[in-house]
């Protein structure tokens, strides 16, 4: 492939993906075609098994961009200007409120998570892992809030973000209420954490 191909072919392997990807939360995995992947995707069945030796592949690859996707959008939102609420809520609502949207959120759930756990275990564990460290690395240099005050360290802090952020699905039935879920986890946590608050006195 020369280098003037490169970028096509690309284009056309990232077009895959992201066909797959709608169709994964739409159809389930087992309900979605080769066939289909190409209809939506715009390209001939050919060029799937071009890049793709099978469904599996594909989905593998759809984990992973999944997973590049939640982190790229955590850093974005750990660099923006809101107060440390606002940020750790954007990042938390970067990954968990877009995994609720395209996975849990689907009919075909379970069948999701199956083949998740069969395909995309370790991709997952190591986005898992990434985006810990860019949660507690946010609060670490963060002026606003001191996780010592209730004994915890700033990687404390973000393992309790991420297990109180899993209970946001509880009861969401649109990205918007979910979101809403976990701005007010994030406000009630950091409530008793932010420095120069009455009890920091």
């Amino acid at each position: 492939m020369s280098p003037k191909e490169a970028p096509r072919a690309e284009e056309k392997r990232a077009k895959i993906v992201t066909a797959a990807t709608t169709l994964f939360s739409r159809y389930g995995f087992k309900r979605t075609s080769i066939d289909q992947l190409a209809a939506e995707a715009g390209v001939a069945k050919p060029t799937v098994y071009a890049y793709f030796k099978d469904k599996d592949a594909v989905f593998e690859a759809v984990v992973v961009a999944v997973c590049e996707d939640l982190i790229a959008r955590a850093e974005a939102a750990s660099r923006g200007r809101g107060s440390i609420e606002e940020r750790l809520s954007a990042m938390l609502a970067a990954k968990f409120t877009r995994y609720w949207e395209l996975v849990q959120r689907s009919p075909h759930a379970q069948e999701l998570l199956d083949s998740q756990n069969r395909l995309g275990t370790e991709t997952i564990a190591r986005a898992d892992k990434a985006f810990v460290r860019l949660l507690a690395t946010t609060i670490e240099v963060s002026s606003e809030v001191d996780p010592a005050r209730a004994g915890l360290t700033a990687l404390g802090l973000a393992q309790l973000l991420i297990r109180a952020a899993s209970g946001a699905a509880y009861d969401a039935t649109t990205v918007a209420a979910h979101r809403k879920h976990l701005g007010e986890l994030v406000r009630l946590l950091m409530l008793g954490l932010q420095q120069g608050s009455p009890r920091s006195r």
